[in-house]
């Protein structure tokens, strides 16, 4: 369990972050663009006002015309999700990303009848990894309920992940216990959201969830299945996983809300952003194990400071994830928080460390090499990352459960790098980043502007 005192201090925390350093930075942003997920977006460059500047020489004019092409299919709850989408020709989309990381570069098309039909717009979509992670989409989305700046976004979702790394519940798991796990998600998802400014955005959600995870299609590991168990009486204890080969159905519900100030109109980001959302999940009747149940917050904090231009400076990130077991009820153990990656403590293996909560810190410096335009260039920056998780509701007597239970400054684990990134636009970039801790060292390669 995770004492309210220090739920409300990282909270705490986190917002004084932001509210401390947001300021000074906000005072040279511009309004963030309007965060409703509509058709009509566009990563315009700003050139000129079409986004193609027709004396530029061909490849800045071909890229200004992928930026104009560029549509947000971002969404904030029930998960924070990100899918980038670029018009190919009318009501067929390109789609990149649309994955967690470990899958390898996600590709896609969507089908779409964009503004055809009065007052909703329905979308399909299918994507597949270069690791053959698959996910499909059903979508209704209703830009206007009553007015513009109110929402809705109902759609049916199937995501089904091969191989994900697993090393067992806890702090200080051993990387040589490592196994790897397959999951499949189905999901019919509810959101009703409402952009209350420019940079603020709010609103509620709804989940029914049936999920599963059983042996990874890995076979260099040891299979998952003879290594853990997903029976509670199992010994010892710790080969306990809740949610293994147990086909779990799950509601979850909640609220959330996202300030975003920040500015990528010139050079590197600046500005300040938060997020936030909390939720509750329960278990609903399973023919196995159904004892699923737990209260969530997550937070995440950035800000984005200058240091004498627009072309260098140095980016901030805090976030956390606490879940809290209702009584004596589990969390699937892929769904727990967890460390490693590049999203999360770069300089170790993807999912190395899993527990019911975690705290993360990040810091990069960051630095334009080549300004091809105001807002494309090639950067280079630098890390540290550091964080731990904890919590472990398998028992109540077992010594080493116990140990996962309470937060400890000899779990703390950090990551240091650096990188390079390309700014195509506003919003869209590709990325390397060189990651180095006590454990290894990594690449990790994305199609993002980083945190």
């Amino acid at each position: 369990m995770f004492p309210s005192q220090r739920i409300i201090f990282l909270m705490a925390g986190l917002l004084l972050i932001v509210g401390a350093i947001a300021p000074r930075s906000l005072a040279q942003s511009s309004p963030a663009p309007n965060a409703a997920n509509s058709p009509e977006e566009a990563d315009t460059d700003t050139n000129s006002p079409g986004g193609t500047n027709p004396g530029a020489p061909p490849q800045q004019q071909a890229i200004s015309q992928v930026n104009n092409r560029h549509l947000s299919r971002d969404r904030l709850a029930p998960r924070r999700d990100n899918i980038e989408a670029f018009k190919i020709v009318n009501h067929v989309n390109a789609l990149f990303s649309g994955f967690e990381q470990g899958a390898g570069l996600g590709l896609g098309v969507e089908l779409t009848t964009a503004d055809k039909i009065p007052g909703v717009e329905f979308r399909g979509r299918f994507i597949i990894s270069t690791k053959y992670y698959r996910r499909l989409e059903a979508e209704a989305y209703i830009p206007k309920i009553v007015d513009s700046q109110t929402h809705a976004d109902i759609w049916f979702g199937y995501i089904y992940r091969r191989r994900d790394n697993f090393f067992g519940i806890g702090p200080r798991t051993p990387d040589t216990f490592e196994t790897n796990y397959a999951s499949e998600y189905r999901m019919y998802n509810a959101v009703l959201s409402r952009d209350f400014t420019q940079r603020i955005q709010a609103g509620i959600f709804t989940s029914l969830i049936n999920s599963d995870a059983y042996n990874g299609t890995d076979t260099s590991d040891v299979p998952i299945n003879v290594l853990f168990s997903n029976q509670p009486t199992v010994t010892p204890i710790t080969r306990w996983l809740p949610g293994l080969n147990n086909n779990a159905k799950l509601i979850a519900y909640g609220v959330f809300a996202q300030y975003d100030a920040r500015d990528n109109e010139r050079g590197l980001t600046k500005g300040a952003f938060l997020y936030t959302r909390f939720g509750s999940v329960d278990g609903l009747e399973n023919a196995a194990f159904s004892d699923f149940g737990w209260n969530e917050i997550s937070l995440d904090g950035r800000v984005y400071i200058p240091l004498g231009s627009d072309f260098t400076s140095i980016a901030l990130r805090a976030s956390t994830d606490l879940l809290n077991p209702k009584g004596g009820s589990q969390i699937p153990f892929y769904v727990l928080p967890w460390l490693g990656g590049r999203s999360h403590l770069r300089g170790f293996d993807n999912y190395r460390f899993r527990g019911n909560n975690l705290l993360l810190f990040a810091i990069e410096p960051r630095r334009t090499v080549w300004k091809q335009s105001e807002t494309k260039g090639i950067d280079v920056f630098v890390f540290g990352d550091g964080g731990q998780v904890w919590g472990d509701n398998r028992s109540n007597t077992d010594p080493q459960v116990l140990a996962n239970d309470n937060m400890n400054s000899s779990n703390w684990r950090f990551g240091i790098g650096g990188g390079a990134q390309y700014r195509m636009g506003r919003n869209f970039g590709v990325r390397i980043d060189i990651g180095h801790s006590n454990e290894r060292n990594n690449v990790y390669f994305s199609v993002s502007r980083g945190f």
